[in-house]
């Protein structure tokens, strides 16, 4: 086989493994039962109830370069977000997190985002392990919850 079909073929492997991904995530977001519409305070509250505690949805100021972080208490829970952020730069930063929470990841050790940059993709992701890339993938499944995403986009993705 030449390289360029190599390549295409590659390529079509790719894009098959993504729309698997991408299907598996709607399916995940759909076994949670959510209406068509919501709002982000309706989808923390029943983030709340998958967790069996509330969450204080809060800014603060974040070691290096975080942007949201999910700390697990006995009784709550505390969802922070980097003071600066952008309206669609936190819903998205909160969305992250509580995906976190509906995939039942309660006891996660991660690093949503890597740095901070301009324009309309707000931040790089840490996208390095599969599980990371499950939990963006969910998140943009959820922003079609709150209508933070049109569905009939081109390009999904929350920062896309």
């Amino acid at each position: 086989m030449s390289p360029a079909r190599q390549r295409l073929a590659g390529a079509g492997r790719d894009r098959a493994a993504a729309l698997h991904l991408q299907a598996d995530a709607r399916r995940r977001v759909q076994r949670l039962g959510l209406p068509r519409r919501l709002t982000l305070s309706e989808l923390v509250a029943r983030a709340e109830a998958a967790l069996g505690k509330p969450i204080e949805v809060r800014t603060a100021d974040l070691p290096g370069d975080l942007s949201a972080r999910l700390i697990q208490r006995r009784d709550h829970a505390l969802l922070e977000t980097r003071p600066g952020l952008s309206d669609r730069s936190r819903t998205a930063s909160v969305l992250h997190e509580l995906a976190h929470v509906f995939l039942a990841d309660h006891g996660c050790d991660h690093e949503a985002y890597t740095g901070l940059l301009t324009g309309r993709t707000a931040f790089t992701r840490s996208l390095d392990t599969p599980h990371e890339h499950t939990v963006e993938l969910v998140a943009d499944q959820l922003a079609l919850h709150i209508g933070l995403l049109d569905p009939d986009q081109r390009t999904p993705g929350i920062f896309r």
